[in-house]
């Protein structure tokens, strides 16, 4: 058996090895209290940082989502615009090619006309400008739709290039969205422990911040470094590409309206010179057509005189060739007496008043009949030359007819009323004034109208004298 003091040593020892074991435990304690403590101060600290990333991120990709979808509606409607601005500069070019065809028939038509009627008058000018004209839109048309296109497939191009971004970041934008309501749906276990060793459970509120526009200071920087981190830097990458995307597409849709407005201004000015060009070509056409029926009558009329004056001509040619044959009688028996008178005697062979009156006829027989063959010869010529002229004069109402047949031809190219009623010149000897009617009223009025109108109506004699000036007609009537 022991003795008391070494019983009572022994339970001395182990109550201070019980004191030593409790004060290790206690400080144990104490450095998981501090490390628990310390592990959830991080792990908050972290969670409002990701926190708060996903919300800078989620509001970051909204931002550009609605930038893209803005920029993607505003593109359909510029592509709807400039479709419709290429079907107009279309519709108008496919307008041309009846103007065209018109005036290459009237081209045509004129190549057909009398060698004598060929002349470059205002009307031939006018029609050479119009086909110049009709060209040159054309071609501007053409240059307008390839710019068009080329436009069109630069819009579809941008709009293609922000649908993929756009499909790309709303894809993103659900993934993000799936992350940050999967952490708030599983929240940071709690620990049995009573005593409060949570820093923050829930976390500080972060509000989220709107940016616009791509800036590192949207984005948390490296805690001790001063700098943007990597990442922050890519998302400051990807929004700069989107922005830039978008902003190249609001640099084509600008481009792209001010070809539509360049295509507006061009369908007017075009538009308003052709048809100008077609105006004057119709007023020179209507001049001509005029013109050439007056020239025509006075033709007529100039025909009508020399005519007149051929059968004259012939009519006192004969009366002159009839009165020199006649002369011829008392010539032969002037030569006759004056040969018998020659048988007379010597002695009566004198110079009487007998012989003095027959040289004075024969004389003057003689000198009438000079005359009356110079007149004969002269009238001869003139009676040529009247010929001459009236076979001219045929010959150029042949061709004003001809002429007149290929105007109005041209004149119904365009409307067939317009062959025989060429805008109000109705032809020349049926009844109807200059500028009386136009084309269409003519052809409006009924069978009994025009009975009635011709009833009323009271031939009037026109007579048309050359008139100097600068008016639309070189003819006036009086």
């Amino acid at each position: 058996a022991s003795l008391p003091e070494e019983w009572q040593g022994a339970v001395f020892d182990r109550l201070s090895v019980a004191d030593s074991a409790h004060l290790k435990a206690n400080d144990g304690i104490v450095g998981g209290i501090t490390a628990v403590r310390s592990a959830n101060a991080e792990y908050a600290r972290q969670r409002d940082a990701v926190t708060h990333n996903f919300a800078q991120k989620i509001q970051n990709t909204t931002d550009l989502v609605q930038r893209l979808s803005t920029g993607i509606h505003s593109l359909k409607q510029t592509s709807q615009h400039c479709e419709w601005s290429l079907k107009q500069l279309q519709e108008a070019q496919q307008a041309l090619v009846g103007p065209a065809a018109m005036c290459q028939k009237r081209m045509e038509l004129r190549a057909k006309l009398p060698k004598r009627e060929r002349v470059h008058d205002a009307f031939f000018e006018a029609l050479n400008r119009e086909e110049r004209e009709i060209q040159v839109a054309k071609g501007r048309f053409s240059a307008a739709i390839t710019a068009t296109q080329r436009t069109l497939e630069e819009l579809a191009g941008r709009q293609k290039e922000l649908a993929d971004d756009l499909r790309d970041k709303q894809h993103g934008l659900v993934l993000d969205h799936a992350c940050a309501s999967k952490a708030a749906r599983h929240p940071v276990a709690k620990s049995p422990l009573t005593l409060s060793l949570r820093f923050n459970e829930k976390g500080t509120p972060v509000k989220p911040v709107r940016v616009f526009s791509p800036s590192s200071a949207s984005m948390p920087a490296s805690p001790g470094l001063g700098q943007e981190s990597f990442g922050s830097e890519q998302e400051r990458t990807r929004k700069e590409r989107t922005l830039q995307s978008a902003d190249r597409a609001a640099r084509s849709e600008a481009a792209a309206k001010a070809r539509c407005a360049d295509n507006r201004n061009l369908l007017e000015a075009t538009m308003k010179g052709v048809a100008a060009a077609h105006r004057l070509t119709q007023a020179e056409m209507a001049t001509t057509v005029e013109h050439t029926e007056v020239l025509r009558q006075e033709l007529l009329k100039q025909q009508k005189t020399t005519l007149g004056k051929i059968a004259d001509v012939e009519k006192y040619l004969g009366l002159t060739a009839d009165k020199l044959m006649a002369l011829e009688k008392p010539l032969t028996a002037n030569v006759n007496r004056d040969r018998i008178r020659s048988a007379r005697a010597a002695r009566e062979a004198i110079s009487d008043p007998v012989s003095e009156a027959l040289h004075t006829e024969h004389t003057a027989l003689q000198a009438k009949k000079l005359q009356l063959q110079a007149e004969t010869t002269s009238m001869r010529q003139t009676l040529e030359e009247l010929m001459r002229t009236a076979q001219s004069l045929a010959q150029d109402i042949e061709d004003k007819d001809k002429a007149l047949a290929i105007h109005r031809a041209c004149a119904g190219v365009k409307n067939p009323a317009h062959s025989s009623l060429s805008y109000g010149f109705a032809k020349v000897g049926t009844g109807q004034r200059h500028l009386s009617d136009t084309a269409s009223s003519n052809l409006r009025q009924t069978p009994s109208g025009l009975k009635s109108a011709s009833i009323a109506s009271t031939p009037r004699k026109t007579s048309l004298t050359p008139r100097l000036g600068t008016g639309s007609s070189r003819w006036e009537s009086s």
